[in-house]
């Protein structure tokens, strides 16, 4: 019941806007009928056609469209997004079709209510004033003293129109919320950027997602695993337990610049969700520029928490891209926590072969097939998750497998497409270099 009378209340609503567009015919109307001269019947006629003309101008501004949509979510509950962009042509002319809807089926019922049901009334309670209704309407023809129209004729069309009137009311309340979500809801175009705007919203969840698990994550491990070592050596051996506490306070240190990168990240948040277009962008803005020596660092800590780690490279990666060599470092860095935690054996290998057009990355370490370990390492985790989105980003290949006692993770990342072309072209270079443990 509340639902119908709110739905009779948006339609009352419409006959009010109604009464100045009835109040310009009526006057049109009324003024040429009582002005004898032909010319100025026509003048008023012409003025009261410009005056309609302006009522209708508000009809295809964006603000009243506005107001119908609000006033479609308060009364009708709907729930209508507001369009990402300004109106164009097409939804000037839905809302338009929606206001002057509005306007008829107000109109309609405002007719109804202060014109027909009164009538209706009186015509069926006095019959009387069916008869003189219909001489006054219709005429009587005198010499045969028969009413052209007769009274109970009347009485019947007047109950059949207000009934007509009820039903067409009815129907409009019922469709209402429909006509609302139709002509002013969000178009095709409007759909389509709002998902858009969606997918870069998940997207950059994701990406923050993923930095506060491939840095923190690699630091807590990193940490763990130097504080083991402290403790063991504490008593027999002092300076490898301070070397480890210095380790654990590089990292630390690394961890909260990274840290402050991800917090900067969330902070902009608000300026990203303006320009989608910065998105990819500002995952690497502010970074350093990853060198095979940064490479070397991360290869250094695998060995220090006793994780002997083999690292080769083979070609210049100082030619990369900046975000290839970027993202390389961060895979790398993901590589080795993964064997950190998940090796059967301690130990690693690492190697990156740059050309003109990909760079190679090859990690593989010790497991023992069925494992837990070895389960994880088959793509499981979220790590490994995050490698792939990196690669997937830069439309590069990234696959792993876990045979015969080893466990293998290649990735192809290209420098001359996607995001890398941005940044310029690799190079090649024929030096290369092994630095064992």
């Amino acid at each position: 019941m509340a639902k119908l009378w709110r739905r009779l209340l948006v339609l009352l609503i419409g006959g009010v806007i109604a009464v100045p567009y009835a109040a310009v015919v009526i006057w049109a109307v009324t003024a040429s009928d009582r002005v004898g001269n032909r010319a100025d019947s026509l003048t008023i006629i012409v003025v009261g056609i410009i005056a309609f003309a302006l009522l209708c101008i508000p009809a295809f501004l964006a603000v009243i469209r506005a107001l119908e949509r609000t006033l479609a979510e308060q009364l009708l509950e709907l729930s209508i997004p507001t369009p990402p962009r300004r109106p164009r042509t097409a939804d000037r002319l839905r809302g338009a079709l929606f206001y002057f809807g509005h306007t008829f089926a107000g109109a309609l019922l405002l007719l109804t209510i202060v014109v027909l049901v009164p009538a209706a009334v009186v015509l069926a309670v006095d019959p009387q004033q069916a008869h003189e209704l219909s001489d006054g309407l219709i005429g009587t023809d005198t010499s045969l003293a028969a009413t052209v129209l007769p009274a109970g004729l009347i009485q019947t069309l007047a109950v059949g129109i207000l009934l007509m009137c009820i039903a067409i009311i009815v129907v409009e309340g019922y469709f209402l919320p429909n006509y609302a979500l139709i002509l002013l809801g969000l178009s095709a175009a409007d759909r389509a950027e709002l998902a858009g705007r969606e997918r870069a919203r998940r997207f950059r969840r994701t990406v923050l997602a993923r930095e506060v698990h491939d840095s923190i994550g690699h630091a807590l491990t990193v940490t763990t695993m130097q504080a083991a070592v402290a403790k063991r050596a504490l008593q027999t051996d002092p300076t490898s337990a301070e070397a480890a506490v210095d380790e654990i306070a590089r990292t630390g240190r690394e961890a909260v610049a990274e840290l402050d990168h991800v917090l900067a990240l969330l902070r902009a948040e608000a300026d990203l969700e303006a320009d989608d277009d910065a998105v990819i962008g500002a995952e690497t803005a502010q970074q350093p520029r990853r060198t095979s020596e940064d490479i070397e660092v991360l290869a250094e800590e695998a060995r220090s928490v006793g994780h002997p780690t083999q690292l080769r490279i083979s070609g210049d990666m100082g030619s990369l891209p900046a975000a290839v060599a970027h993202e390389l470092h961060r895979i790398v860095r993901e590589a080795l926590t993964n064997s950190l935690r998940h090796a059967s054996e301690p130990g690693a290998s690492v190697s990156i072969s740059v050309d003109a057009r990909v760079v190679t990355l090859t990690v593989s370490n010790a497991c023992v097939v069925g494992t837990r370990g070895a389960r994880i390492n088959a793509g499981a985790g979220r790590g490994l998750q995050g490698i792939s989105e990196r690669v997937e980003l830069f439309g590069g290949e990234v696959r792993w497998t876990a045979d015969g006692g080893s466990w293998t993770l290649e990735a192809v990342l290209p420098t001359t497409s996607g995001a890398a072309a941005n940044t310029g072209t690799a190079t090649t270079n024929g030096a290369a270099r092994v630095t064992d443990e």
